[in-house]
């Protein structure tokens, strides 16, 4: 009875929607009013997952969705361990108090409007070791400038560890930053060779001492500098540098691949234990056993009778942890939708994707990470539509056939 209760308030909802379309503004400002009086904290007290569930799902926060309004789309982890969750939920909850900060300080006369954005993937797990990487793209109105984040649990002392936590001592920290520092040059000077635009090669020796203090300070060892290290599902190491960390902000990021040798020099006894201890089934990323679902000869097709009411169910921006209980739902009413899922998340929870592909309901590409389409390069948006098509059919055998644009924003390219 409970479920038929919420399945009725989805359809309630749903027309409620379709009734206030010709007052959209009106709408988002609602939704926008509505979400500020939460916080992560008490939105997510209530989530417990069981054995029986995926044990990585998504939740996402979300303010507003005018494309011509100041909007936050971020996702983060919800884990069966308490303290991860309280942790991932508290970052998050910083990026969303940094969007209402800076959105009090527009009025509704600014030309420029936020967009904030935050997603996720599972680098590695094991029993033992749980990593995740965060993605986050600020807009002031502009382009996307991103950053990224790692975060590191040690799952047996339910404790995050920091960078600093990783290595034998802090003399450690130091001799592997400075190798870092080597590397960082190296692939700097790589990328600055490329660059043509100069008058004379003194110009270019006067420019590049311009930018080995920036290489120096943003290498050196501390917390700060060595958010963005982490290792992969093959136990490779890494080590995310942002845009105008090492280098001037023309060059961009910078993403240094971390010999393993190196790592075990320096890296803690416990870590490198752990690590070696960890048999491989454990440590299979989101590449874990999912049976991939063999894909039908024949669509299977159902007459409908177009005269008849109807409803058309679609839902965006999954899956996450609401997901598997409105499957619940729609196959106790025996109703199909379409689901408008994200790339990232999609490959988050990939048997709840499986579920959705098994019982029937469509799937279309909603983005990767659900940029605004009006604010990226072509490129960048065919990227977002092939990859999470790519992901979509790895896991259900089948390529999405619709898209929807995140906030209903486009442009003519697009």
């Amino acid at each position: 009875m409970k479920y038929r209760i919420i399945f009725i308030q989805i359809l309630v909802f749903l027309s409620a929607i379709s009734c206030v379309s010709k007052h959209k503004k009106q709408a988002s400002n609602i939704i926008v009013d509505s979400v500020e009086v939460a916080r992560i904290s008490d939105l997510t007290k209530e989530f417990t997952l069981n054995d029986s569930d995926e044990d990585v799902q998504v939740f996402t926060m979300k303010i507003g969705n005018d494309p011509d309004k100041s909007h936050l789309t971020a996702s983060f982890p919800v884990t069966k361990y308490p303290f991860i969750n309280e942790s991932e939920g508290d970052f998050t909850q910083h990026l969303i108090d940094d969007f209402r900060s800076e959105q009090k300080e527009l009025d509704d006369s600014s030309v420029s409007h936020l967009d904030f954005n935050q997603h996720f993937e599972i680098k590695y797990r094991s029993n033992e070791l749980m990593v995740f990487l965060y993605t986050r793209s600020i807009s002031f109105g502009n382009n996307y400038e991103d950053t990224s984040h790692a975060s590191l649990f040690d799952l047996k002392n339910e404790r995050k560890l920091f960078p600093s936590d990783l290595f034998e001592s802090d003399e450690a920290f130091t001799s592997f930053a400075e190798e870092v520092r080597l590397k960082a040059e190296k692939a700097v000077r790589e990328r600055f060779n490329e660059r043509g635009a100069f008058a004379n090669q003194e110009e270019r020796d006067v420019v590049w001492k311009e930018i080995l203090p920036l290489i120096e300070k943003g290498t050196k060892p501390s917390n700060e500098n060595y958010d963005g290290l982490y290792l992969n599902a093959a136990k490779q190491w890494y080590v995310n540098f942002d845009k105008y960390q090492i280098a001037n902000g023309s060059m961009g990021s910078f993403v240094i691949e971390l010999p393993q040798e190196l790592m075990r020099k320096y890296i803690s006894k416990a870590l490198v234990r752990m690590l070696l201890e960890t048999h491989e089934e454990e440590a299979a990323i989101v590449d874990d056993e999912v049976e991939i679902i063999p894909q039908s000869a024949e669509p299977v097709i159902k007459e409908i009778d177009p005269e008849a009411p109807c409803v058309a169910l679609t839902f965006d921006d999954g899956p996450s942890v609401y997901t598997p209980k409105l499957l619940d739902i729609l196959k106790e009413e025996n109703v199909k939708a379409t689901f408008f899922v994200l790339g990232k998340s999609a490959a988050v929870q990939k048997k709840t994707m499986k579920r959705m592909a098994e019982e029937g309901h469509n799937i279309g590409n909603h983005s990767y990470d659900h940029k605004n389409f009006a604010k990226i390069s072509e490129e960048e948006a065919h990227r977002q539509i092939t990859l999470t098509d790519q992901i979509v059919q790895d896991i259900t055998s089948a390529r999405p056939t619709y898209f929807r644009f995140p906030y209903g924003a486009f442009t003519k390219t697009s």
